[in-house]
């Protein structure tokens, strides 16, 4: 049975053979370098981006100090008919 496009067989030879592993090789090596750089400029662009917003940030302002037993929140108060039982 004939398949309907083509049909990918590697080549006889054995030279061509390595040389299409080769390049196959060499192509799989650029897009790695490639996605390697893509990587680079991207964190080269956050580092730059974190570094300009702590250099324009308002100082941060001083931590508030309370007593070592209470703990600070919110609370709402629950009418007992509402718990659930």
């Amino acid at each position: 049975m004939r398949p309907l496009f083509f049909s990918l067989r590697p080549p006889r030879h054995p030279l061509a053979r390595f040389a299409l592993g080769l390049a196959g090789l060499l192509l799989l090596g650029v897009f790695g370098l490639i996605g390697l750089a893509i990587a680079a400029v991207a964190l080269t662009a956050y580092a730059l981006r974190r570094l300009l917003r702590s250099l324009g940030a308002a100082p941060a302002a001083p931590a508030r100090t309370s007593e070592p037993g209470v703990i600070e929140g919110e609370f709402r108060v629950v009418e007992p008919s509402r718990l659930p039982r």
